[in-house]
Formats: C-alpha cells, sequence, structure tokens
C-alpha cells in the first residue's frame, strides 16, 4: 500500500514538472536563438562602423603623407640644374668626379648664391 501511495504522490509531482520543465526549455532555447541573432547582427554592425572609421583614418594618414612629402621635396631650379651640369662636363674632361653635394655646392658658388 505504501509502494501506491508513494507512485502516487511521485507520478503526480514529479511528472508535470518533467513536462514544464521540457518545454520552458524548449522557449528558451528560441529565446537564445533569437538572442544570438541580435548578437550577430550588433557584432556586424560594429565591425563595419570600425571598417570605416579604419578607412576614414587610413585615407587621412595617407593625405597627410603626401603633403609630408610634397612639402619636403625642394624646388628645383632650372639655372642651378644647368650650372650642375656644366660643372659636371667640365670635371668629366679631366677625369675628375665630384659627388652630388659638391656639384651643388660648384653650381651654387658659380650662381652666386
Amino acid at each position: 500500500m505504501l509502494s501506491s501511495v508513494s507512485r502516487l504522490v511521485l507520478v503526480r509531482t514529479v511528472t508535470p514538472r518533467a513536462f514544464t520543465a521540457f518545454g520552458a526549455t524548449r522557449s528558451l532555447s528560441i529565446h537564445d536563438q533569437l538572442k544570438s541573432r541580435e548578437k550577430v547582427e550588433e557584432d556586424r554592425y560594429i565591425r563595419a562602423k570600425e571598417y570605416e572609421a579604419f578607412m576614414k583614418k587610413k585615407e587621412a594618414d595617407q593625405a597627410a603623407k603626401a603633403a609630408e612629402e610634397a612639402a619636403a621635396e625642394p624646388e628645383i631650379d632650372p639655372a642651378l640644374v644647368q650650372a650642375m651640369k656644366e660643372a659636371e662636363d667640365l670635371l668629366s674632361s679631366s677625369m675628375d668626379k665630384v659627388s652630388e653635394a659638391g656639384l651643388a655646392k660648384l653650381a651654387e658658388w658659380k650662381l652666386g648664391k
């Protein structure tokens, strides 16, 4: 008799909980799936924004670098270049060699700069 009473209590108390827990787990898994999809979309959006910021920074860096290179490159005076060629021709006729910096100094001396 005791076993039938305990079995009856067990069936009435444990069985509904098992079905409820199973159903609840299923609804939670759908909620988890939706939540994970939202997370994926948020991550994708954040990556896109980070990429846009990276590209803007890269373009700004390239523009700054191009401006620096343009400013660093000195303007070449045609008269100076011509004087350097003349000095080089004159020195090469006697088999003498002078560095580019030396030729520049000779050309500046000749032009009176």
